[in-house]
């Protein structure tokens, strides 16, 4: 019994990690400097952005724009999670961009219009798709790349093959793991629908920046490099990018660390692709590249390793 004892420790203390990182991201939901385009000059949209933060300081972040054109192009750049166009009484929202965020955005400004006595009307610009009206299906598809990503890095470490072939093996899993979930998101399910090809090749990237990721830190140190990538990428990386929720409705510290991490930029760039025409990508894509080369960088920069030094033997004396 005292033999299993550090095991039930060990147990607890996962479980412990799990729902801390997890139920503390997301149990109390709450809109942070959520970016709200507004139709009207700028002193209209500055007494809207007073108002607002009186009732919730630092919720919303007004952005005013000079005609309706321009506030719908923000929306699908990605700039703004929605537009209000006051003297229409009229609010466009992008549910593909975040449900809790669209929902949120109609509650507050239906609110704002029933108290001046007007009838706000809303307009999805970019909706979700019928085969997941409820949003998640971002997230959880993200999450089936991870788990591929740690494993293909794991089985290749094991092969006993160099860097190089580690670095081919886990590139052609990434392919073939793309091309099936994407397929199954896109076509089988209509979760992701529209974009396969630009939904595989993100795909890819994700599952090949985490598996070189994952390689290199078991090159480095050794097995407990698996369970320091799935701290990272799954305990941590998962609710530090929103979840379902998206990051600006966690404490902010955390959607902080969630931005620079494979996960939380992994699911916006397959959001952007998918439902926005491949629109703000840079972020997403400069931040995978970077733990890509950190992954490359320890995969193949020499380690120094301590060898020990044998005696020379004695050599025979000559015989003259």
């Amino acid at each position: 019994m005292k033999k299993l004892l550090p095991a039930v420790v060990l147990v607890t203390l996962i479980g412990l990690a799990f729902a801390a990182s997890f139920v503390g991201a997301l149990h109390q939901p709450e809109p942070h400097g959520v970016p709200v385009g507004v139709v009207a000059p700028a002193q209209v949209a500055g007494q809207i952005d007073a108002g607002l933060a009186a009732k919730k300081p630092g919720a919303f972040e007004i952005k005013s724009y000079a005609d309706e054109a321009a506030a719908r192009t923000a929306l699908g750049d990605r700039e703004v999670e929605a537009v209000v166009l006051p003297q229409q009484a009229k609010l466009i929202v992008a549910s593909a961009g975040g449900r809790t965020a669209s929902t949120v955005v109609t509650q507050v400004f239906t609110g704002l219009a029933q108290a001046q006595g007007q009838q706000l009307t809303v307009e999805d610009a970019y909706p979700l798709p019928a085969g997941d009206t409820g949003g998640v299906s971002g997230m959880f598809y993200v999450l089936a790349l991870v788990i591929p990503g740690i494993a293909i890095a794991v089985l290749a470490g094991h092969a006993g093959v160099g860097a190089g072939q580690k670095v081919a093996v886990i590139a052609l899993a990434s392919v073939t793991v793309a091309l099936a979930n994407a397929w199954l998101a896109d076509s089988l399910f209509g979760a992701l629908p529209g974009a396969y090809l630009g939904l595989t090749a993100v795909s890819a990237a994700v599952v090949f920046t985490l598996g070189v990721v994952v390689a290199g830190l078991v090159r480095v140190v050794g097995t407990p490099g698996v369970g320091l990538a799935a701290l990272l990428f799954v305990v941590i990386g998962v609710p530090a990018s929103g979840g379902p929720l998206g990051p600006r409705f966690i404490p902010e510290w955390y959607a902080a660390i969630g931005q620079t991490l494979p996960i939380g930029q992994g699911t916006e760039a397959i959001r952007n692709t998918v439902f926005f025409d491949g629109a703000a990508l840079t972020v997403p894509l400069t931040v995978l590249a970077a733990w890509t080369l950190a992954g490359l960088l320890l995969l193949f920069i020499p380690v120094r390793r301590t060898a020990a030094t044998a005696t020379p033997a004695a050599q025979p004396v000559p015989v003259a």
